[in-house]
């Protein structure tokens, strides 16, 4: 059993990984953003004052690599610096367009799970829903972070 939910969860991550998804749910969303931006706008989204050194662990790419596409993004207005507290750490939010063209891929990426998931009773989405974050807890250690 335990490597059958591997499996899945191997295939799930293998699916969220493609460049192909990103590049089509950044289209969806008419949103203009290279699809190796889409993680670092949606975990800045997510943890807004992130350093970049967190950036580069969290979403498995050196920290050279997300440094060159945070000021891309800084350039085109999605992302600003935090205020500095330590000056060898730099920190980044998003901008209020940002925060928008963010709300426009949530969107997007929420009729697409409604348009996979439509053959699926409420009450499967449901339990879906509720071992699927019962398991981001026990994964990350933090098993308070979804429930209301």
């Amino acid at each position: 059993m335990d490597n059958e939910i591997f499996e899945a969860l191997f295939e799930i991550v293998t699916f969220f990984n493609q460049p192909q998804q990103d590049r089509h749910l950044l289209q969806q969303a008419d949103v203009p953003l290279e699809p190796a931006a889409l993680p670092i706008v949606v975990r800045v989204g997510h943890q807004p004052g992130i350093s970049i050194g967190q950036l580069a662990d969290q979403i498995g790419r050196n920290h050279s690599s997300v440094s060159r596409q945070v000021d891309k993004l800084m350039t085109a207005g999605w992302i600003q610096e935090a205020e500095r507290r330590d000056k060898r750490v730099r920190q980044v939010t998003l901008t209020s367009q940002g925060q928008r063209g963010l709300m426009q891929i949530k969107l997007a990426r929420e009729a697409a799970f409604r348009e996979k998931l439509a053959d699926y009773s409420n009450t499967d989405r449901a339990e879906l829903a509720r071992v699927l974050q019962q398991l981001a807890g026990t994964l990350t250690g933090n098993k308070n972070v979804y429930h209301e």
